[in-house]
């Protein structure tokens, strides 16, 4: 609450590097302006966050017809 340190804030989707290694996707390093997560920060990469959140979509089956 109130005197405690703000802890930074998550990213709402790991990055496309992140999500390839299946490895955590965590914040920038404090102190930085930079919005690189520190998994690609830490190996100078280009950190592209995913533009669409596609938690909880499923893909549509087809339909079978019976004639």
């Amino acid at each position: 609450s109130q005197g405690e340190p703000e802890e930074p804030k998550k990213l709402p989707m790991a990055c496309f590097f992140c999500r390839g290694r299946k490895i955590a996707c965590g914040p920038p390093a404090p102190g930085t302006k930079v919005k690189t997560c520190d998994q690609c920060q830490r190996r100078s990469l280009n950190c592209v966050l995913p533009t669409e959140n596609r938690r909880g979509k499923r893909k549509k089956k087809a339909a079978l017809s019976v004639d």
